[in-house]
C-alpha cells in the first residue's frame, strides 16, 4: 500500500498532468490559429473561437491522467530511467491524443445537434492535436525531471533514504547490496545485514554491520527503521525464510524476497526488478 508520502506526490503528478496538458492544449490552439504556424499550414475551415476549446478543457484534462496511467507513469518506482519516463510520457500522451480524436468525432457523430455540427463545436484541428502532442510531453517530461532532480538533491544529501535491511550475508545478498550501492542516486541505504552466522564472528560486507541473526530481524527493523527488507537466503533455508517473513509482517515493512525460478512458479509472486537482480515483492 502507498504511504502517505507517496499518495500525495501521485496526487501531484495527477494535478499536475492535468494542467499541464490544459496549458499545452490551450497554447496549441493560440500557436496553430494565431502565429505564423497559421501561414505554413494553411487554415481552411476557417478560425474557431478560443470558447470551443475552452469548452474541451476539462476533457482533456481527464483524458492526459488516464494515458498516463496506461503507461504506468502513477505507479511509484525509485530505479525508473529518464529514458523509461520519456516514452511513458509520449506514448501516454499519444493515447490522450487518439482518444481525443476517436471520442470528439463519437460525440459529434452521435450526440451533437445540427447546429452544433454545422458550427463545429467539437471539431479540434489536426494540427492543433499535433502541437498539443509536442508540448505536452516536453512541458510534464521537463516537469518530472525537475521533480526527480530535487528528490537526487534530497538523497545525495541523505534526507528522504529509504532503509533497507538484507536477510542472508552470503553471494545473494551480497549482489544485492552491491547493486543498491552502485546506485546510490536512487535513494536507499543499506543498514546492515542479518544472518544466522551473526552467532559467530563473522563480519559484514564493504562496510556494512552484520546486525544479528535472523530472529533478529523484527527487532532490528523496528529500531532501525527499516523500510524494505530484502531476503537474500539460499534455497535450503526456505523455512528461516518463512520464519523471518511471518515475524516481520507486523512491522509495516515491505518485505522482496530474491528468489530462485521454481520459488517464483510455485508462489506466482510479482517480480521486480534491481538493475537485473530479481525480487518478490510480498
Amino acid at each position: 500500500m502507498l504511504n502517505r508520502h507517496n499518495r500525495l506526490l501521485v496526487t501531484f503528478y495527477v494535478l499536475s498532468d492535468a494542467f499541464l496538458g490544459t496549458v499545452a492544449f490551450l497554447t496549441a490552439y493560440l500557436l496553430r490559429f494565431h502565429s505564423g504556424i497559421a501561414t505554413l499550414i494553411p487554415i481552411t475551415k476557417g478560425v474557431p473561437p478560443l470558447r470551443q476549446y475552452i469548452d474541451l478543457v476539462p476533457f482533456v484534462a481527464v483524458l492526459v491522467p488516464v494515458g498516463f496511467h496506461l503507461q504506468g507513469l502513477y505507479r511509484l518506482r525509485r530505479g525508473r530511467s529518464r529514458v523509461d519516463d520519456f516514452f511513458a510520457v509520449f506514448v501516454g500522451s499519444i493515447l490522450a491524443v487518439v482518444f481525443g480524436v476517436v471520442a470528439t468525432l463519437y460525440v459529434e457523430t452521435y450526440f451533437a445537434t445540427a447546429s452544433a455540427r454545422d458550427r463545429g463545436a467539437f471539431e479540434v484541428s489536426q494540427a492543433a492535436w499535433a502541437i498539443f502532442l509536442v508540448l505536452n510531453v516536453l512541458l510534464t517530461f521537463s516537469t518530472r525531471e525537475a521533480v526527480r532532480n530535487a528528490f537526487e538533491r534530497r538523497w545525495k544529501a541523505g534526507i528522504g533514504l529509504k532503509r533497507i535491511l538484507i536477510a542472508g550475508s552470503g553471494e545473494l545478498g551480497r549482489l544485492v547490496a552491491d547493486k543498491i550501492l552502485e546506485h546510490r542516486e536512487l535513494g536507499y541505504q543499506i543498514v546492515g545485514f542479518v544472518d544466522d552466522r551473526a552467532a559467530g564472528d563473522h563480519l559484514g560486507y564493504r562496510g556494512l554491520p552484520l546486525l544479528g541473526t535472523i530472529d533478529d530481524a523484527s527487532e532490528i527493523t523496528a529500531r532501525e527503521g527499516v523500510h524494505h527488507l530484502y531476503v537474500a537466503l539460499a534455497p535450503e533455508q526456505h523455512v528461516r525464510m518463512l520464519q523471518l517473513i511471518d515475524s516481520t509482517s507486523r512491522e509495516c515493512v515491505d518485505v522482496k524476497v530474491v528468489p530462485d525460478l521454481l520459488q517464483v512458479i510455485a508462489l506466482r509472486a510479482r517480480l521486480e526488478d534491481l538493475d537485473g537482480v530479481n525480487s518478490t515483492a510480498w
